[in-house]
């Protein structure tokens, strides 16, 4: 299994707080059969520089990455909070998964104006393809308006056995708007979330196998 969206980083964010918590995050992915890991540490544009966060996540990045011996491949990423103007930071690019023109991106909870939404056009004209983080969380009269620009989309495992949330990533699938399925995982949730990413195997079939074909393709 490929995890796209992953808070595993020792203290690049409020993911894992150690190199501790982050091992045991990693052996638990390796457990339930995870081979791979996009490193995904929040970046939020209005308290954060790019210059600053990457250097940030690139140290914790290698701390794990040096006493990582359970062959579970990792790659760096971001979850980029979306915001009016986050287009014309001029490093923006180096926000996508490592080596890929594809940037993760979290809508705000608050109702998207049209300026907003035009960000994620603009993203798009600077060569980058966006994939909007957990869709099922949002307003599904907001989540039309998304799909209408070609994003992709990616669900979280676990919201898969939330009652509303679980019927809506179906609905999802059946409409044929999520590309990945990722786990999401935090320190306080990594048994919760891996054990979901490996049930949802079982429970989506041959959704879920294109699901983790996208994300090898993504990784390539």
């Amino acid at each position: 299994m490929i995890d796209i969206h992953c808070h595993i980083l020792p203290r690049a964010d409020h993911g894992s707080s150690s190199l501790e918590d982050s091992l045991k995050q990693l052996k638990t992915a390796k457990k339930f059969g995870v081979s791979s890991i996009v490193c995904t540490p929040h970046f939020y544009p209005f308290n954060d520089s790019i210059d600053r966060f990457i250097s940030r996540r690139d140290k914790a990045y290698y701390e794990l990455s040096d006493v990582n011996d359970t062959g579970v491949k990792l790659y760096r990423g971001a979850e980029v909070r979306l915001t009016t103007g986050l287009s014309r930071h001029r490093k923006i690019r180096k926000l996508a998964i490592e080596n890929t023109n594809y940037i993760l991106i979290e809508m705000p909870s608050s109702v998207w104006s049209n300026m907003l939404l035009n960000e994620i056009v603009n993203l798009q004209s600077l060569g980058l393809n966006v994939i909007i983080a957990h869709l099922e969380r949002y307003n599904p009269r907001q989540v039309q308006k998304l799909m209408a620009l070609d994003v992709l989309a990616q669900v979280n495992a676990y919201s898969l056995f939330a009652p509303v949330l679980g019927w809506r990533i179906r609905k999802y699938i059946r409409e044929s708007m999520v590309t990945f399925i990722a786990s999401d995982t935090h320190i306080y949730n990594y048994l919760i979330t891996y054990r979901a990413l490996k049930k949802s195997h079982f429970i989506l079939g041959s959704n879920f196998n294109r699901f983790m074909d996208n994300a090898g393709k993504l990784l390539i």
